[in-house]
């Protein structure tokens, strides 16, 4: 089967074979380069992408890569129950793993290898390291702003500061870094603008790297997914009334997308508390008001603590079903 098709009738069984012979050398290219030869994900992305050799029809990053060393199914194992009932995501040790399902690209103890050294080179950054990070670039370019903190290879993503620390800013004072000063709307709008763009970002990044297509399009915070989906970010902040946290939800009378994502902030903090997930065709108009933890039951059908189930549903499902031939 090609990328994106899967069965259609549910007796039908599948069985994953290797690919071509392209794919397969480079699966053992990446392999080799990591656990024999010490080179690091970024140094691997580099030279796959010198040799012409595309992830998904796009360039090869430090997350692609992990994402190829760290899949079972190259050692010939097939993971599943990765979410629970509620489609939140399970630690890896939990997952359901299959081994010897289908024929092998590496060999178990090379994959072993290569997971060893992936999680401890992407163990979590403590605080200290973070801001540590931050200040040697500060001193390298005596400067800070969003595009040279992504740019630098060594320095943890803007996006990573701001679920670490809650904003972008609040890293910059930790480390002594001059703030602009400004009209507290301006901030506020700035603000909105990058946690609008991270979301942006990590809604590309989760679809690509599950097989699926997604990229910016004209629009603040429009995306088109898989060419067919279009898809708007928007960030609002609460205010107090009557006692409790109060946010309205910009749905409009005429829907500009197929479904419009709103990120919600929890004052004081400047980082995003939980998302409304609305497709157009829920009918929802208006500006529906919502608190926290009082919402009305029909919008709790919209309502979510992180965005993995909507990029979920973007993953190609051409392997989904080898768990009823496990069975």
């Amino acid at each position: 089967m090609k990328a994106g098709e899967w069965k259609g009738i549910s007796t039908d069984r599948i069985v994953l074979t290797p690919g071509p012979k392209e794919a397969v050398d480079t699966v053992r290219l990446a392999y080799d380069l990591y656990t024999k030869h010490g080179k690091n994900r970024q140094q691997i992305a580099e030279i796959l992408n010198k040799r012409g050799v595309l992830f998904h029809n796009r360039p090869w990053n430090i997350r692609s890569v992990r994402e190829l060393l760290t899949r079972h199914i190259y050692k010939g194992a097939y993971a599943y129950c990765k979410h629970d009932e509620h489609f939140i995501a399970l630690p890896r040790d939990k997952w359901l793993i299959h081994e010897h399902a289908f024929e092998a690209i590496v060999s178990d103890e090379q994959w072993a290898r290569a997971n060893e050294l992936v999680w401890k080179e992407v163990k979590p950054l403590a605080d200290s390291e973070m801001l540590e990070d931050l200040r040697r670039l500060w001193m390298q370019k005596g400067k800070l702003n969003s595009e040279i903190i992504n740019a630098a290879k060594d320095t943890p993503s803007v996006l990573s500061y701001v679920h670490h620390f809650g904003g972008l800013n609040e890293a910059y004072k930790l480390i002594g870094y001059p703030l602009i000063r400004d009209h507290s709307y301006r901030h506020a709008v700035r603000m909105s603008k990058a946690l609008r763009s991270a979301v942006c970002d990590e809604i590309c990044e989760g679809v690509r790297l599950i097989g699926g297509k997604a990229e910016k399009i004209p629009g603040p915070g429009m995306l088109r997914v898989n060419d067919t989906v279009t898809v708007k970010v928007a960030i609002r902040k609460a205010w107090v009334q009557y006692g409790g946290l109060v946010r309205t939800l910009p749905i409009g009378k005429h829907p500009l997308a197929d479904i419009l994502i709103i990120g919600r902030l929890k004052p004081p903090e400047e980082a995003i508390f939980d998302y409304f997930v609305i497709p157009a065709f829920s009918k929802l108009r208006g500006g529906l008001r919502a608190r926290i933890g009082q919402s009305v039951l029909y919008l709790e059908l919209y309502h979510f603590k992180s965005l993995v189930p909507f990029i979920e549903t973007f993953r190609s499902r051409s392997i989904c079903d080898i768990a009823l031939n496990i069975a």
